[in-house]
């Protein structure tokens, strides 16, 4: 059986610890990121999100809708309303505005094709990413259109997987809302 004294010291070192993972996280600059309870949204934020096969998949936290799929026989059954809490919209802004900042991404962007490559990646099918948000006023949109499919390896530079990690995770958040859990399964696949 542990002690008083042992399980203190215990409790002390994981605090200890867990401090010390959130100093190592930081910007290119070594500031450290700011805990999301930290962090004050704009009034005025929101975001909307396509992605997947061809922008099947849609997330807009203004109206709360959510497509699961636009590729279906009947739309309604994959379509839902749900609305982020204010931690959930705030970790949404960290995503955009402190991991990266979307503002610095081209309109239209390729995270695996830099702009002057020779030669392109592809895959058939291609994916859709389409990211809106506004924040004081303005908004700023990137499109990736019909880019390939790929992993964080694929990406053409430390940005491009950035921008990538930042979307997957927000596709992660929107994907666990207990109303996406409650789609049905895709109706069609891609091959």
């Amino acid at each position: 059986m542990i002690n008083k004294t042992t399980a203190l010291v215990i409790c002390v070192m994981v605090l200890l610890s867990c401090a010390a993972c959130r100093t190592v996280m930081q910007h290119g600059d070594n500031t450290p990121y700011p805990e999301t309870s930290d962090i004050e949204i704009p009034e005025d934020f929101s975001f909307s999100i396509v992605w997947g096969t061809y922008g099947i998949s849609s997330y807009d936290s203004q109206s709360g809708k959510l497509v699961k799929t636009k590729d279906a026989t009947d739309v309604s059954k994959y379509t839902a309303y749900a609305k982020m809490s204010e931690d959930e919209l705030q970790t949404v802004y960290r995503y955009l505005f402190c991991d990266i900042d979307i503002t610095k991404y081209p309109d239209s962007y390729d995270p695996f094709n830099a702009p002057d490559a020779k030669t392109k990646m592809m895959s058939v099918p291609n994916q859709t990413i389409i990211i809106s948000a506004i924040a004081n006023g303005r908004t700023k949109t990137v499109t990736c259109n019909a880019v390939a499919f790929g992993s964080l390896q694929d990406c053409y530079s430390d940005e491009a997987r950035a921008f990538l990690t930042a979307k997957e995770e927000i596709v992660n958040l929107i994907t666990s809302f207990p109303e996406w859990e409650a789609f049905p399964e895709y109706e069609f696949f891609y091959e």
